[in-house]
């Protein structure tokens, strides 16, 4: 096969490349042409490198400023936000003391004052940024009420005399020390002319702004209106300091964004000063600028430090080029003359050839050497990255590295290493070389074998061992291997160092007789010799650690040839855990977590035992259920919750223990049962004490309260499981009566049944839709008229009779039908209302009763919405009663829903106000039209005077708030007569008309507007 040859004719000015002949002044002007494209190549380079360097530090300057002012504003909003809901819950409170006060109104007398300072306290007690809140009068005196403490009440009031007629709702007043610490006086103008102060702790501000990260030389502070210091981020000395703020505050929109000097420490910053909130404050956030330009400073001298050695390399490089240039045309000979030696070496051995000069990007090699890494040549070359490359990623920087340096040092090459293939193969190769002088200067020759097949059989033993050595090593059971003849270790794996804290070293030095606990001493010495036998080791043993922990194994054991000796390989499984871990799980079976009392099956089955060892003599059970327990964790805390039943649980077993035992059934549920049935008064007894002492908690102090149910069972009478079954419908009962001890009778399994059986007959009535709506008018006493209709619920039964509502609602309730059927009393009265619409009564509302379950469960705006959609209603067609009960359970989610009902259209009512926990505070924020008076407070208006107060009081409230009100029960003219002289907007009643169907109500209504006509 012909080859083309690389050479040079010394007596002649020609080179042979490739067999073609190239003339010298040919290929300097190819080159020269090479170095003024690099040249060119290099300028524009520059050129460019220098446009885009420049305008990355403009745009990077530009973001780092935008960057600081974006935080700024971040942290003034993370300010403002706080201090404003801070200042709100405030103010709110304050509200409610200005609110109790107004109620009260002139009375001088010992309760009103009372009442107003137990409100005060109260307030003071929840908001700890709060020293003291004092009542001034309308001449600037401070009252009794909240006494000012000496020096203040003087500055206060002269500030208070200073105060316009129409002052915000909130106003701060002077900055104040007292105590060594600074107070900031909030001033609310009250009803009667008089003013309620609130000496606000400014450390509550401190503790905002201290809690930003601001940077070095961030800025976080909280000024008044006036520009007194509060709040300074880390620098409490400057509060009281008054500075100018920027007058932009003053004309703008309340936030300004800019750079800004501050006079506090000369330092300029990017600013966000913020005074949206309606209240006295101004909040400023600044990022220092010097710090945030401080890494752009640096990518800007990192920039330029880049360019110098652009220019600098590319200098070098072109002045590197040029005498390259001028050197390769007198190298080319010597290479020449080395190509035919290279290919008869490749020839003359069988194996790659390869030749690398210092610092060339090729390699010259042969075509063996080609194959060998799957590579082709070109022109009896090979790219020098191409080979490396081909090395495997874990042989790479070490071949590379290594050639380097050796070449560097002019010292022999041999290294082995593994070629990936392009095929997916892998291949081994051994690679010598040495370094040797040559025309053109020194350079590294050397050769290439293929030593695939025998690393393959080196790798394939290394495995093996490595396998069989992991195996042991990384057992996750202890294991080790003892000589049979003196017992001592011949090898631990890394299980056995962690599970008993010797290290190799010292278990090596031992026998394995160490390991035994010493109560093992002796039958270990046995069964561990090789008379023994490896049978002699299923047994449990007890192994000693080295701190003297007794681990309790089971070993497994084999006897082995190590070495030419016979020894035994040992694993030991630690079964203590195991076992610990399977008598936890039984006693989480059988227990409650929290109390660690039994749980109701473990308890039953032990009173069943009980009843198995002494028949006959039967047991008594107490079955309670604490009251309002489950409120401490939504109120207290989940940690205030748990303490208080631990410690009743504690109490409790503390009584089981002296008569029997006791259980817990979640939630606030307590099972306590005495062995003996003649005990069961003096358990009763002590439960009652136990219960009627009240419990110490993170809140305060917690009241109990419990309903008893007492049983007593033979072992006869179908175990204790029916006993503590009667026991608890015995508490239901106690519950239902609200008395505390109820003991079990047959009567009330029998009104259970009775009850499940009106349950079963209310669901086929829901079901064959037996139910139907009476309506009773609402009138409005001003015009005369019907302004409304109250919806409600009939059981019509098969005689015609009806059932009372009484006895069938709070059924309903409890079994949770009181969803479905009061979507179909909306359904229907949103039905019927058009019937009223068709009479000429559209005007007319039908109001509904919601109970607390149903507003829960089956109430949505949006299916309101959907309802008047649906019939077509106008607006405010349908009226929602609510019960207190719906907004105690969880007054935020009501809060939120009944807006959004409002939102959707109706009207809604707080029904029998006055008879539950009804507070101004929530009735000052809930979106309310009316409030209805119960018909108690009615029925004795004009004979009791009482009475007639509470009605006042409650019109003037609810008119106060904004809301109609609406008595109920109103059953005389003399009833009506006063309600409407006292300004009462609606009533209802048997005297102004009695609940009817809608046919009758129809007429009645055409009749009564004829009259009117």
């Amino acid at each position: 096969m012909a080859r083309g040859r690389v050479g040079r004719q010394y007596g002649a000015k020609t080179v042979v490349r490739s067999g073609r002949q190239v003339s010298e002044p040919q290929l300097t002007t190819r080159r020269m042409r090479s170095v003024r494209a690099i040249r060119n190549i290099g300028l524009w380079l520059g050129l460019v490198l220098m446009i885009g360097l420049g305008a990355l530090m403009l745009f990077d300057r530009q973001a780092r400023l935008e960057a600081a002012f974006r935080q700024s504003v971040a942290l003034a909003n993370g300010i403002d936000r706080p201090v404003y809901y801070e200042m709100r819950n405030l103010e709110r409170a304050m509200e409610g003391i200005a609110a109790e006060r107004a109620f009260f109104g002139e009375r001088a007398d010992d309760l009103a004052a009372t009442h107003l300072e137990f409100s005060i306290n109260a307030v003071v007690a929840r908001h700890d940024e709060i020293e003291r809140i004092v009542v001034y009068g309308s001449t600037g005196n401070a009252g009794t009420t909240g006494a000012a403490y000496p020096g203040a009440r003087e500055q206060v009031a002269e500030w208070l005399a200073t105060l316009a007629p129409g002052t915000a709702p909130l106003t701060a007043g002077p900055l104040l020390r007292h105590s060594g610490e600074w107070l900031l006086p909030l001033a609310m103008r009250m009803a009667d002319g008089g003013w309620l102060v609130a000496m606000f702790r400014t450390r509550e501000l401190e503790w905002m702004v201290n809690a930003l990260d601001i940077g070095r030389d961030g800025s976080a502070t909280v000024y008044t209106r006036d520009g007194v210091v509060l709040a300074r981020f880390g620098e409490g000395r400057h509060v009281g300091r008054q500075v100018e703020l920027p007058g932009q505050l003053a004309h703008g929109d309340g936030r300004l964004i800019d750079e800004w000097v501050s006079p506090l420490d000369g330092i300029r910053r990017a600013f966000t000063f913020s005074g949206n909130s309606e209240y006295p404050f101004v909040v400023s956030a600044g990022i220092g600028l010097h710090e945030a330009l401080a890494p752009w400073r640096l990518y800007s001298a990192a920039a330029l430090g880049i360019a110098g050695f652009y220019w600098l390399g590319f200098a070098v490089v072109l002045r590197r080029a040029r005498r390259d240039e001028r050197a390769q045309v007198g190298l080319a000979a010597a290479v020449a003359e080395q190509a035919d030696w290279l290919q008869q070496a490749q020839l003359a051995s069988a194996t790659g050839v390869w030749r690398l000069s210092p610092g060339a990007e090729h390699v010259r090699v042969t075509e063996e050497m080609a194959a060998l890494f799957g590579l082709e040549r070109r022109e009896g070359h090979v790219p020098f990255e191409a080979l490396f490359d081909r090395l495997h990623e874990d042989d790479r920087e070490r071949v590379r590295c290594e050639l380097l340096a050796l070449q560097k040092d002019g010292l022999p090459f041999a290294q082995e290493y593994r070629v990936c293939l392009p095929d997916g193969g892998m291949r081994w190769l051994k690679a010598r070389g040495a370094t040797i002088n040559d025309r053109g200067g020194a350079v590294m020759t050397g050769t290439v074998t293929d030593i695939t097949e025998r690393r393959d059989a080196q790798s394939r033993m290394a495995l093996a061992e490595q396998q069989f050595r992991h195996l042991f090593e990384r057992n996750p059971l202890p294991s080790w291997v003892y000589d049979l003849e003196d017992l001592r270790f011949l090898a631990v794996n890394e299980a056995a160092v962690d599970t008993y804290g010797y290290s190799r070293e010292d278990l090596r030095n031992l026998s394995v007789i160490h390991l035994l606990a010493p109560q093992d001493h002796a039958a270990g010495r046995e069964v561990l010799l090789d008379g023994g036998g490896p049978d002699g080791l299923q047994r449990n043993w007890l192994l000693k650690a080295r701190d003297g922990r007794l681990v309790e194994v089971r070993m497994h054991a084999r006897t082995i040839e190590l070495d030419g000796r016979q020894a035994r390989l040992v694993l030991a499984e630690d079964i203590g855990a195991q076992a610990s871990y399977e008598r936890a799980l039984a006693w989480r079976a059988s227990h409650d977590v929290t109390t660690g009392m039994l749980n109701l099956p473990a308890l039953a089955e032990q009173l069943d035992a009980h009843c198995a060892a002494k028949a006959g003599n039967g047991f008594a059970v107490a079955y309670l259920q604490l009251r309002d327990l489950e409120l401490v964790a939504p109120t207290q805390g989940r940690r205030a919750g748990e303490s208080i039943l631990c410690e009743v649980a504690a109490r409790f077993r503390r009584v089981a223990e002296d008569c029997g035992i006791s259980g817990y059934l979640p939630s606030q549920t307590f099972v306590i049962a005495a062995l003996d049935p003649g005990q069961m008064d003096a358990m009763v007894a002590a439960l009652v004490d136990a219960i009627g002492r009240p419990v110490e908690a993170e809140g305060g102090t917690f009241p109990l309260g419990a309903w008893i149910g007492l049983a007593i069972g033979t072992c006869e009478d179908g175990g204790a499981e029916k006993v503590i079954g009667n026991a608890a419908l015995a508490s239901l009962h106690a519950r239902r009566e609200n008395l505390q001890v109820v003991p079990y009778s047959a009567a009330m399994a029998e009104q259970a049944t009775g009850r499940l059986a009106m349950v079963r007959q209310l669901r086929q009535a829901h079901e064959h839709r037996e139910f139907e709506l009476h309506f009773q008018p609402i009138f409005d006493l001003a015009r005369g008229r019907v302004v409304a209709l109250e919806a409600l619920l009939r059981w019509r039964q098969g005689d015609g009779s009806f059932v009372p509502p009484a006895q069938f609602i709070p059924l309903c309730e409890e079994s949770g039908l009181i969803v479905p059927i009061g979507t179909w009393v909306l359904e229907e009265s949103a039905r019927l209302h058009s019937r009223l619409d068709a009479a000429g009564h559209g005007d007319v509302a039908i109001a509904v009763n919601v109970s607390a379950v149903q507003f829960e469960a089956g109430m949505s705006a949006d299916a309101i919405r959907r309802l008047f959609e649906r019939h077509k209603l106008p607006a405010h067609a349908l009226h929602l009663e609510l019960t207190e009960s719906v907004l105690l359970r969880h007054p935020e989610d009501a809060r939120s829903l009944m807006g959004a009902l409002r939102e959707a259209g109706l009207c809604l009512s707080l029904d029998d106000f006055g008879t539950g926990f009804s507070s101004m505070a929530y009735l000052r924020e809930l979106p309310l039209d009316h409030l209805k008076i119960d018909r108690g407070f009615v029925r004795d208006v004009t004979r009791d005077s009482r009475s007639a107060a509470i009605c006042r009081a409650m019109i003037a409230l609810g008119h106060g708030l904004g809301l109609s009100i609406i008595a109920e029960g109103v059953e005389e003219a003399g009833q009506l007569e006063w309600l409407r002289a006292h300004g009462c907007d609606q009533a209802q009643g048997y005297h102004l008309g009695r609940p009817m169907a809608i046919d009758a109500l129809l007429a009645s209504m055409t009749l009564q507007a004829g009259k009117a006509d």
